[in-house]
């Protein structure tokens, strides 16, 4: 009796916890429509697109011209922030502008990246450079990835000093051309503005988008997510030995076998899950939109986090990246020869390293899986990192100018679990955020490093107007956001 008591009891406590979990109220003023000229902004990002800016982590490959003249286009198009604001070239392909304002005291930064991933011309239904417009949609390489926040960057800077504005604080726009390949550029203008004793009191990077669609069990409204930080990552690679031989005669066990288990074991034997407050945050945020089965798990998260933990890691993805180290087996090397035993195979392994761990303590994971001979060699690696309050004046600046375009949508904070150029600026700010304002469905979001990337024009119109609002919450004498 006292069981089924004690049952009913929890069943009430679930659905009153799920009834009362609605969406916090959020509302803002809504300030004045922005008039562009859209068609010359598109055409200046078309001219941005047609610049092959495509990096190879093999040098020789890189087209240095084509950065060059992509420079060039920047001080041809924007004259007036050219004219305004002092620009310097860093490090390889780094480009730093300065927008001055009435006064050195918590300035921003707002970042981007010029230089774009290969792209395999036969596999794109339009020429991947040519910046073709059809049906209202602008086709090419580096349209999301990421070429429309430059533009935007540049078009906002552009259109407030033609009306006469002057930030209130010192703005800087860092641009660089090496990010795809983790190059070293953005990591120049941090030393150059860590030698001048610059704190920014924010820093923007690419990151989070406006999806259409929704991107969360259970909601399907307009949602849009702001990185506070982002993981870590390594390359590894294991090595195994052996005496080789004839297929003929395999031994009991061999290298194989080993390489097979170690394969199994990553898959099986994962790193601790951790729910991080970026993404208990996000659960509590966009929870409150879904459905009411998604409502009770997520409001009573207090009972139904173990289960995720199991739904996740059965399910593997994003939602799993959020919550653990992840492993990936990414090139597996043996025998060149059907009947040749290996003397020597080799596993490649690509890990994304949650911010509660490192890559001391996933290395030993991997290598503790491991009960045979072996050796691991880091190839490449860095740390995940910080993570930025979300209980800050930079966080709602943001989420205030999303609501004041975007009204419906749903804004949370979320880990990143790719790698931006902005892990850098950690070194001098503490608030370091990740959002690019393109309003795009989950379909264009996935073509990003994928054939036949393209944006809306409508999206790219949006994001310039993200950016001129964003300034002027920011950049205005009275603003509510400053330190």
């Amino acid at each position: 009796m006292i069981p089924l008591l004690l049952l009913c009891i929890l069943i009430v406590v679930l659905l009153a916890r799920a009834i009362l979990f609605q969406p916090l109220q959020t509302t803002i003023e809504q300030t004045p429509e922005e008039v562009l000229d859209g068609e010359q902004i598109i055409e200046h990002f078309r001219q941005l697109l047609r610049h092959k800016t495509v990096s190879h982590i093999d040098k020789n490959q890189t087209d240095l011209a084509a950065f060059q003249a992509f420079q060039k286009s920047l001080v041809s198009l924007y004259p007036e922030v050219n004219k305004n604001c002092t620009c310097q070239y860093l490090g390889e392909t780094g480009i730093l502008y300065h927008w001055k304002g009435t006064s050195q005291e918590d300035p921003i930064v707002l970042m981007s990246h010029y230089d774009v991933v290969p792209a395999e011309e036969s596999a794109w239904d339009v020429p991947p450079f040519e910046a073709a417009v059809i049906d209202g949609i602008v086709w090419g390489r580096g349209t999301l990835d990421t070429k429309c926040t430059l533009l935007s960057v540049m078009e906002s800077a552009e259109h407030l000093i033609k009306e006469g504005f002057v930030p209130s604080q010192d703005i800087y726009f860092s641009f660089s051309g090496d990010e795809e390949i983790s190059g070293e550029s953005a990591s120049a203008i941090v030393n150059h503005l860590k030698n001048k004793g610059i704190k920014p009191q924010m820093v923007l990077d690419e990151g989070g988008v406006v999806i259409k669609d929704g991107i969360f069990p259970g909601v399907n409204k307009q949602t849009a997510v702001i990185g506070l930080g982002e993981k870590g990552y390594i390359d590894l690679q294991v090595q195994f030995e052996s005496k080789g031989g004839h297929a003929s005669a395999p031994p009991r066990h061999g290298i194989t076998g080993a390489m097979g288990k170690l394969m199994a074991d990553l898959e099986n034997k994962t790193m601790k899950p951790v729910f991080m407050e970026p993404v208990l945050e996000m659960f509590n945020r966009l929870g409150r939109h879904s459905t009411f089965g998604y409502k009770i798990i997520f409001a009573n998260m207090w009972l139904f986090k173990p289960l995720l933990t199991i739904l996740f890691k059965k399910q593997g993805g994003q939602m799993n990246a959020l919550i653990r180290t992840t492993t990936a087996v990414t090139v597996l090397e043996g025998s060149k020869a059907y009947n040749v035993l290996p003397p020597k195979g080799t596993i490649g392994i690509n890990a994304r390293i949650l911010n509660t761990d490192t890559m001391d303590s996933t290395i030993n994971h991997i290598s503790s899986l491991v009960k045979v001979p072996h050796t691991i060699q880091v190839l490449n690696g860095r740390e995940a990192s910080p993570i930025s309050p979300l209980q800050s004046n930079a966080f709602r600046a943001l989420e205030d100018t999303i609501l004041d375009i975007w009204p419906q949508a749903v804004v949370s904070p979320y880990l990143m679990i790719a790698g931006t150029d902005s892990r850098h600026f950690h070194a001098i700010c503490d608030n370091v955020l990740r959002f690019a304002p393109m309003e795009i469905t989950q379909e264009e979001l996935n073509l990003i490093h994928s054939n036949n990337e393209r944006i809306p024009v409508d999206s790219v119109l949006k994001s310039v107007t993200y950016y001129i609002k964003l300034i002027r919450r920011l950049g205005s004498v009275s603003s509510p956001y400053s330190k």
